[in-house]
């Protein structure tokens, strides 16, 4: 069978096969471009956005970067100005050193002597005191046995005198007080056992500073001591 063309129908089906294969090698085709130009453009903006993410970055570095180099900066210039300052000091110092450093030595050997005579006058001080109790301890051997005496070498140089004797109720009962010398030479009373009043300790200290009457020194506080009631 013929058609109006002059075409069979064999090849009109032929035709009709070979244009529906075409059509759908166009449209497969059409699906695979419009696939890729969808991957391409999610590519292209996932590329994008790295790329602004990777600007961000380079701005946050370079301010980062701009701010290293300002806090640098300004540490160089507190340097520099601590070297001037330095240079200017040292010179001052070569400027002024000289006399300063004459007034310096003098002033030193100044207190050098002043500290060697404080020396000297401690230590003269120390062997007058040491020289007083020793002759205190001379003055008071003879009143050993009269007066039921004991005495020993305290701490610091000091003298403890003790009695005995001293209540009839407890002859070994001891009464003691320490004996010091200060650095002017005057007597003090410490550690009173039993305690006598102040103003008497007193009126007997006075009275052995003016006179130097070690006895009645010693005399006068055993008194004491016995007019305590026991």
């Amino acid at each position: 069978m013929e058609t109006p063309l002059g075409f069979t129908s064999s090849l009109l089906d032929v035709l009709s096969a070979s244009r529906s294969s075409l059509d759908a090698f166009v449209a497969h085709q059409r699906t695979v471009l419009e696939s890729v130009q969808a991957s391409t453009t999610a590519g292209a903006l996932s590329a994008n956005n790295e790329l602004t993410e990777l600007e961000a970055k380079l701005e946050a570095i370079t301010g980062e970067d701009g701010e290293i180099r300002r806090k640098n900066d300004a540490m160089e210039e507190s340097v520099n100005a601590k070297e001037k300052e330095i240079e200017d000091l040292a010179a001052k110092v070569k400027e002024y050193g000289g006399e300063q450093l004459d007034l310096l030595k003098a002033s030193a050997d100044e207190q050098s002597a002043l500290a060697g005579a404080a020396a000297a006058a401690r230590e003269q001080a120390e062997a007058s005191k040491s020289q007083a109790l020793s002759l205190l301890t001379k003055s008071l051997v003879a009143y050993r046995e009269s007066l039921s005496l004991d005495f020993e070498r305290a701490a610091g140089n000091r003298l403890r005198l003790v009695f005995t004797a001293v209540s009839a109720a407890d002859p070994a009962r001891p009464h003691a007080f320490t004996l010091n010398v200060n650095a002017d030479e005057r007597y003090e009373v410490e550690d009173c056992a039993p305690r006598l009043p102040a103003a008497r300790v007193q009126e007997m200290l006075e009275r052995v500073n003016e006179t130097n009457d070690f006895g009645h020194f010693v005399r006068d506080f055993r008194r004491g001591f016995e007019e305590l009631k026991q």
